[in-house]
């Protein structure tokens, strides 16, 4: 497949080019599925987002002749695709987003280490090593997030009690922290 750089891509798509277009779905779908599978959407509802978000591109290309990119192409559609995520789970009520950066926090920022910027790039390596935990930690860690406390959690998952919850998730915790501060992009936000 061709490639295309980001100029190729704004002229393409001002021209409604189904090469191009087809060239973002295979170089950028998977990213955006990832991202919205993680947050308890449907792979539907991941391409819902991503074609609005195409949508919202094109139409922002035909109102501004001189339309510029102030980051990469593929940064501009992921931001606007996180956008129209956050917008759908907070319409939805599946999940309080202020209270999704908190957890993320409480995750991460440990030690004091020095303020992290970017919060997307902290919330994909999040993910990123959530998904590199046992499955078990993952739902438990999930479900936490989801307020719920540890008789309820020991319910859900079939556990015989919520002091095995509890001792499981301080262990996920510690195990997922462990796996964050041995991520290259984490250690690569320490030092900038």
């Amino acid at each position: 497949m061709k490639r295309f750089s980001d100029e190729e891509i704004i002229h393409g798509l001002r021209r409604r080019d189904n090469h191009v277009i087809h060239f973002i779905y295979s170089t950028n779908f998977d990213r955006v599925s990832r991202m919205v599978l993680s947050n308890s959407c449907s792979e539907d509802d991941a391409e819902d987002i991503f074609q609005e978000s195409l949508i919202i591109i094109f139409k922002r290309i035909r109102e501004e002749k001189e339309f510029q990119l102030t980051s990469t192409f593929s940064t501009y559609l992921y931001s606007i695709n996180r956008l129209l995520l956050l917008k759908k789970l907070r319409d939805s009520r599946k999940m309080e987003v202020g209270r999704l950066d908190r957890e993320m926090e409480d995750f991460i920022e440990f030690e004091e280490p020095p303020p992290v910027q970017d919060k997307d790039l902290r919330l994909a390596v999040y993910q990123r090593n959530l998904k590199l935990i046992p499955g078990d930690c993952q739902e438990i860690l999930k479900l936490t997030v989801q307020d719920l406390s540890a008789r309820e959690i020991a319910e859900q998952l079939g556990f015989r009690s919520d002091t095995y919850v509890r001792k499981r998730r301080h262990f996920c915790k510690e195990y997922l922290i462990n796996r964050i501060r041995e991520d290259q992009d984490y250690r690569d936000m320490m030092e900038e």
